[in-house]
């Protein structure tokens, strides 16, 4: 396998995060619930592309010539996962907007939060050196 069998697996998430925050706090800034609802699909989907991704496309044992793809991989696979639990907080956050529970500000920021940091994680693995 070469370095542009992972460079899906890391553009998506990325761009898909980006848009995502960006739908949520354009949601928020404009009281549009629609950018609000679309945020939070989008941050789910990304999750249910990285469970894919980490099920079915990624394995580290197949870049056996060089090793620093391999460790791309193992660090790719863990944000993947770190992805699908960001996933399963994105839909409490939409869960608690449609319900319009009394934490969802709390539930939403800690949401924008993690995401953030997902974000440039895979950003510094693009930049990563091969």
């Amino acid at each position: 396998m070469q370095t542009h069998d992972l460079y899906i697996p890391m553009l998506i998430p990325l761009w898909g995060i980006f848009i995502g925050i960006a739908l949520v706090v354009i949601g928020f800034a404009d009281k549009k619930a629609l950018f609000t609802y679309l945020g939070w699909g989008f941050l789910t989907a990304i999750g249910i592309t990285s469970l894919y991704f980490n099920l079915f496309r990624i394995n580290p044992a197949h870049f056996t010539e060089n090793s620093s793809l391999r460790e791309t991989a193992g660090l790719l696979i863990t944000s993947g996962w770190l992805n699908v639990a960001g996933a399963a907080l994105a839909l409490a956050s939409l869960l608690f907007f449609y319900f319009r529970k009394k934490r969802y500000l709390l539930l939403a920021v800690l949401t924008i939060l993690f995401f953030s940091v997902q974000f440039f994680q895979y950003y510094s693995l693009i930049q990563k050196p091969k």
